[in-house]
């Protein structure tokens, strides 16, 4: 007995899924154009519900709601209840919501039952807005008897619906913005920075910025523009702080490049590896290491502002290490060879002409003393 019991129970409950939706389908609406959209737009849209989150049995839960709402101005509603390819018109609607109550939409479902469809056409116009941004075109959905939306129960296509004052606003912020973009680049290049990407960045965000200027009254051709400007100039700032800290890092190491070449000129040909100086300067060159491989690793990580700080102390210290490597450099190589310090023979070169000077004395002072004989 409790075992037929349970089986009656699994089949309600495999009935009852098999007759219950999960979600709400809308076929994809036509008529909404594409992109942003301009105050006064005209919108023509139809579209089709082609399944409900349904009851026991039935095409729709008696106590659920069917609601549909617009954000267009001067809506115009007209609704089909299709039943089994038939269309029931209800009549025309004039408000930006309707509600269909679930007893017109409730019927028998399944082999035997009713095919419910709900066939839509709006028509409206986009409204005025005092700032820029997303309006529902179109909203769908199934409510429950609390008035909540079922999970999975709603549907919704927006446009963004620009302010043409602020599309002219925007277009004048975009302007001194590219026109800041051109001094940093050519700062970057005073600097001796490779700019060719990045000036590829303002050529298109320029070429767009112009293209929204001379849509005039098509805003939303203004706004698309404008906002391609906008993402050339994002994209070429980002390019252009990246390439300004490389470029840093690259002359820092270029100028340990011309260090180690001169404490290698030092240490090889004048044999200075245990000179104290060189050994200042050889510790001096790994702090200036030191900072541009810390620099490399903030780069990596993508931490710019604090790579570029470190990479130009770097570089500036660097500097100063090399200035004083080049003027070791060129007191050493300033000091002739016969009594440069650093080579073997030197003391030899010095004992031979003491002893010739002796000598020279010597002899001098012996004919002196035969001559008074």
């Amino acid at each position: 007995m409790k075992i037929r019991v349970l089986l009656t129970i699994l089949f309600a409950c495999c009935a009852l899924c098999a007759v219950s939706a999960t979600a709400i389908t809308v076929q994809p609406p036509t008529g909404i154009p594409t992109g942003d959209l301009a105050p006064g737009t005209s919108v023509n849209v139809e579209t089709t519900i082609t399944n409900f989150i349904s009851g026991s049995g039935t095409t729709f839960p008696g106590s659920d709601t069917l609601q549909l709402y617009t954000d267009l101005e001067s809506p115009r509603w007209r609704v089909f209840i299709v039943l089994n390819g038939i269309d029931n018109p209800r009549p025309v609607s004039t408000s930006r919501t309707v509600r269909i109550p679930g007893f017109e939409l409730e019927y028998p479902s399944g082999t035997s039952g009713y095919e419910l469809r709900v066939r839509v056409s709006l028509e409206g116009t986009v409204p005025e807005v005092s700032t820029t941004g997303d309006q529902a075109i179109l909203r769908i959905r199934q409510l429950d008897s609390s008035d909540n939306v079922r999970t999975n129960g709603e549907f919704v296509v927006t446009r963004t619906v620009v302010n043409p004052a602020e599309v002219a606003a925007n277009i004048i912020t975009t302007k001194s913005d590219l026109q800041a973009f051109k001094t940093s680049i050519d700062a970057a290049k005073e600097d001796g920075v490779d700019t060719s990407a990045i000036d590829a960045k303002y050529n298109a965000a320029q070429t767009a910025l112009q293209s929204a200027e001379a849509a005039g009254d098509n805003v939303a051709s203004a706004q698309s523009f404008l906002s391609t400007a906008r993402t050339e100039i994002s994209d070429g700032e980002a390019l252009l702080q990246r390439t300004v800290v490389q470029h840093a890092i690259n002359s820092a190491e270029a100028t340990l490049t011309e260090i180690d070449e001169i404490l290698d000129y030092l240490t090889t040909n004048k044999s200075m590896g245990s000179d104290s100086r060189v050994v200042l300067l050889t510790s001096k060159r790994q702090s200036v290491k030191n900072q541009i491989d810390t620099a490399k690793g903030n780069f990596d990580s993508n931490n710019l502002a604090l790579a570029e700080r470190q990479a130009d102390d770097a570089l500036a210290e660097g500097k100063i290490v090399l200035a004083e490597a080049q003027q070791l450099k060129e007191e050493v190589d300033s000091i002739p060879v016969f009594v440069d310090p650093g080579q073997p023979f030197l003391w030899i070169v010095l004992g031979a002409i003491a002893i010739i000077a002796v000598g020279f004395v010597v002899m001098k002072k012996r004919n002196a003393w035969d001559e008074l004989g």
